[in-house]
């Protein structure tokens, strides 16, 4: 499972300033625990996959950031089916 696209788009969102700080910093706590060497991989992504659902049910994300949370939301999944 290859999530180089993935643990590099976390990384562009946790920088991103027009985010709001708790968002970067749910980002930045999943992004950790791939980063980790810990654990097995489709837990992390499961793990990954129901934090950024709820990232995304957030009212007050904008339509943009949103639309990068499902983005990373599409390739997690990917993945996660080898694809």
């Amino acid at each position: 499972m290859d999530l180089s696209e993935v643990t590099e788009l976390l990384a562009v969102l946790c920088d991103d300033k027009t985010i709001s700080k708790s968002v970067r910093e749910a980002l930045a706590e999943i992004k950790q625990g791939f980063d980790s060497g810990s654990g097995e991989i489709g837990i992390k992504v499961d793990s990954a996959l129901g934090r950024l659902e709820d990232l995304s049910i957030d009212p007050n994300l904008s339509a943009d950031i949103r639309t990068k949370i499902w983005d990373l939301t599409s390739k997690l999944e990917g993945a996660a089916n080898g694809k």
